[in-house]
């Protein structure tokens, strides 16, 4: 639904009418669009969805994924791992695995204690605050991004490489720089600013709408601005860490 690198938002009910009229079925990622726009599964005629918990739903490392499946696929899909908590009568552990008709026969096993608490309490906020709030503040926040990047970030040879339509993008946007890996690891060693890079070339910066207020988002981008204005990047040898 959101491209991971480029921050690109999908037409999620044009791609699922399309390919449902040739027969197929359409297994949505959402891992950069859950608790950041509104998804609305049900009205664009989503089949199947995926994503995470840890990153717009707030709820850490390790917190579960989710599964969606609509209704009208249930019964005619399999379930490749039979876990007991799909099973119809949990407790029979006969011979043959019997899966319960609705969404638990998708289940697998218990999920982490912890994990679960912490998207409770996460998505009570989401709903709480509002998904269409949510999301406004998401679209106004890549915006000052992109802003702030027209007026500092440019001149310095960096590149925009997200849409500077709101509909086009969710809740984060990717710049793009020769010397991406060395600028991210700078970033937080040097300017206590916390980016994400992806290769060849890509740094990626977020907006979580829940806690990011506007004063981060333009402090975080002065620092990036001295950060490449004065080269001092270029003191650091090691390349991109692996996933931050």
């Amino acid at each position: 639904m959101i491209q991971y690198r480029s921050g690109a938002r999908t037409d999620i009910k044009s791609i699922t009418d399309q390919v449902r009229a040739v027969g197929a079925l359409v297994v949505w990622d959402a891992s950069h669009a859950v608790g950041a726009i509104e998804l609305n599964l049900d009205a664009n005629g989503v089949d199947l969805c995926v994503g995470c918990t840890y990153k717009y739903g707030n709820s850490g490392p390790g917190s579960p994924a989710w599964l969606y499946v609509n209704k009208r696929v249930q019964k005619e899909l399999q379930v490749p791992i039979q876990g007991w908590f799909a099973q119809d009568a949990q407790f029979e552990m006969g011979p043959i695995f019997e899966r319960a008709q609705n969404i638990r026969g998708f289940q697998i096993a218990s999920p982490s204690l912890m994990g679960i608490r912490c998207v409770q309490t996460a998505f009570s906020m989401i709903k709480d605050a509002g998904i269409d709030k949510i999301a406004h503040k998401a679209a106004v926040g890549t915006q000052m991004m992109i802003d702030l990047y027209d007026a500092w970030l440019a001149p310095l040879g960096i590149e925009l490489n997200t849409s500077r339509d709101p509909k086009e993008r969710g809740g984060h946007i990717s710049l793009v720089h020769p010397d991406a890996a060395q600028i991210c690891v700078a970033l937080r060693q040097i300017s206590n600013v916390i980016p994400d890079y992806r290769t060849p070339n890509s740094i990626r910066l977020a907006i979580s709408p829940l806690p990011t207020s506007y004063v981060e988002i333009w402090d975080g981008f002065a620092r990036m601005r001295e950060l490449v204005a004065s080269g001092a990047y270029k003191t650091i040898k090691e390349g991109g860490s692996r996933v931050t």
